[in-house]
């Protein structure tokens, strides 16, 4: 009963204009209405119900002709009989495989009826989660706005005291309030030194949070670089002496184009660069070019140091990271140097970044600005 009532209900569906299987064969050919059933049959061709019913037919006409042929005078009988018996073979065939098209046709509509609530709830799963993404990202961005915003304050904060301590012991060591000792003298050089190192953190943490609130100001102006890399050299050429490493600037040929730049913080870059190979070569030497390309004016730091590997090289420029050697050797630093470098270079448009044939070979650092 309720398989009959099942087919009633699909009834108008079944062999519909708009579920015309249009590969199946027999449509496509025959064109003859009850092949539209094809579609819920799920069968393979040489299955197809219609197909066998059509073939039995043919059959049972072949029979009756050559029945025809042997009996003379039984023509009527005959065909009577084949129609009745064809009326029993479909039948037969009709009963036993209306209900497995029909159940192929329900299992099918509830599979797709799954998949759609399926599709519905994963679509409804992805929105929520979409929406606890971007709030988190809004929360992320407030405390990052917060972060940088404490690291501005305290670096104002601590820059202050930090000047005047080194004023005191620069004061100190010239003997401004007195004759201090040999001895005492070397410690308070060890202490000024330290403090200059403080100071250089805490400005680059005042550079870094100005640059991430978006309150970095540049004060662009023509500039010729190779004097700005000169200047630089002749600051640093001191240190390099200690450690008895040969120190290069090889000047480009001709003098390069002027580019506005702010120089200040162009200096710190080049200032950066060089610092970070003296910090990272023990022997040998650092050599600093500058040349022209087709849009660019291009800054080379080679040096015969630690050098990097692959992955160093990929990370090297974000905060707070350093190389292995830095931690093998002990060398001072809070891994922002070439992060700021960075960082200010982004601000004219410029790039930096590095290569390195890997441990114990050295490494070149380059930076290119654009010539507008």
């Amino acid at each position: 009963m309720e398989k009959s009532e099942n087919f009633k209900e699909k009834k108008a569906e079944i062999g519909g204009p708009g579920y015309l299987n249009k590969s199946c064969w027999l449509v496509r050919n025959l064109r003859y209405l009850p092949y539209k059933r094809c579609q819920y049959c799920e069968l393979k061709f040489r299955n197809c119900l219609f197909l066998q019913y059509q073939i039995i037919s043919l059959i049972l006409i072949l029979f009756l002709l050559t029945l025809s042929l042997l009996i003379e005078g039984r023509i009527l009988e005959l065909v009577v009989i084949s129609v009745f018996t064809l009326v029993i073979f479909y039948g037969y065939f009709f009963n036993k495989n209306t209900d497995k098209i029909i159940q192929a046709n329900f299992t099918e509509r509830k599979a797709k009826e799954a998949l759609e609530e399926l599709t519905e709830k994963l679509e409804q799963k992805v929105e929520e989660q979409t929406k606890e993404i971007r709030k988190a990202y809004e929360e992320l961005k407030v405390l990052d706005k917060a972060k940088s915003e404490f690291i501005s304050m305290a670096s104002h904060q601590l820059r202050t005291p930090l000047s005047a301590i080194k004023g005191y012991i620069s004061m100190l060591v010239e003997g401004s309030y007195g004759q201090v000792s040999e001895k005492a003298r070397e410690k308070l050089k060890n202490v000024f030194q330290s403090n200059e190192r403080l100071i250089k953190i805490v400005n680059s943490l005042l550079d870094i949070s100005k640059i991430e609130l978006g309150k970095m100001e540049l004060k662009k102006v023509p500039t010729q670089l190779e004097d700005l890399i000169q200047s630089s050299f002749e600051e640093l050429k001191i240190e390099v002496e200690k450690k008895k490493l040969k120190f290069i600037f090889k000047k480009p040929k001709t003098p390069l184009p002027k580019i506005e730049i702010d120089s200040l913080k162009i200096r710190q870059v080049i200032l950066n660069l060089i610092d970070n190979a003296i910090r990272y070569t023990q022997k040998g030497e650092i050599e600093i070019t500058a040349e022209k390309t087709d849009s660019a004016i291009q800054i080379s730091v080679r040096d015969t140091g630690e050098g990097l590997t692959k992955e160093e090289q990929r990370d090297i420029f974000e905060g707070f990271t350093r190389g292995s050697a830095g931690i093998a050797y002990f060398i001072e630093g809070a891994g922002l140097g070439l992060y700021v470098a960075k960082k200010f270079l982004e601000l004219h448009q410029g790039k930096i970044w590095v290569e390195s044939q890997g441990k114990g070979k050295g490494s070149t650092f380059y930076a290119g600005l654009p010539i507008k």
